[in-house]
């Protein structure tokens, strides 16, 4: 049960941290993530990082397909 209890606190902080820093990069402030606003904060992000983040194809990363490509680890270093 605390082990439960333990992951479940910890996949919590983490989607805060998370959500923290895309707001802090969402800086015309819509929820979503441009390319050129991923660009600001990953130099060395490419187009082609881009539209495999963008899963939607809509243009614009959401809070999911961060997270998403977070754990997958598709943002450059």
């Amino acid at each position: 049960m605390k082990k439960i209890v333990l992951q479940t606190v910890t996949v919590i902080a983490l989607s805060a941290t998370a959500l923290s820093a895309q707001s802090e990069m969402d800086t015309d402030g819509d929820g979503l993530l441009s390319y050129n606003e991923l660009l600001a904060a990953y130099p060395e992000m490419t187009e082609e990082n881009f539209t495999a983040i963008d899963t939607n194809s809509d243009g614009a990363v959401d809070a999911d397909e961060m997270k998403v490509a977070t754990d997958a680890g598709l943002l450059p270093s």
